[in-house]
């Protein structure tokens, strides 16, 4: 019983760090300081949940602070490469970060 407990727990874990932008990172940003830049998005797909059977997919973008680079999905399905998005993020951490004028 103890080693279920154990694996359910791991399995939890694992999903919230693949998950950590929506469930973790987004949500914070509407309560710590924020800054922002422009980005662009980027020929780079991010395939969505049975994205392989139906060719659904994201694109990302990316942005640059401090001359760091940064980049996530854009979420939307609407964004097409070339497009330019105001990007909320993080003074001191900037991969947390998310497009401010969501479409």
């Amino acid at each position: 019983m103890n080693k279920k407990r154990i694996l359910l727990v791991l399995i939890f874990l694992i999903i919230i760090f693949l998950n950590r932008n929506v469930l973790i990172f987004r949500p914070l940003l509407s309560v710590v300081s924020t800054q922002t830049t422009y980005g662009l998005v980027v020929n780079e797909k991010d395939v969505l949940r049975r994205g392989f059977i139906t060719g659904t997919f994201n694109y990302y973008y990316k942005f640059s602070v401090n001359g760091e680079n940064y980049s996530n999905p854009s979420y939307d399905e609407s964004y097409k490469v070339g497009d330019t998005v105001l990007i909320e993020y993080n003074e001191t951490f900037p991969f947390m970060n998310r497009i401010k004028n969501q479409k």
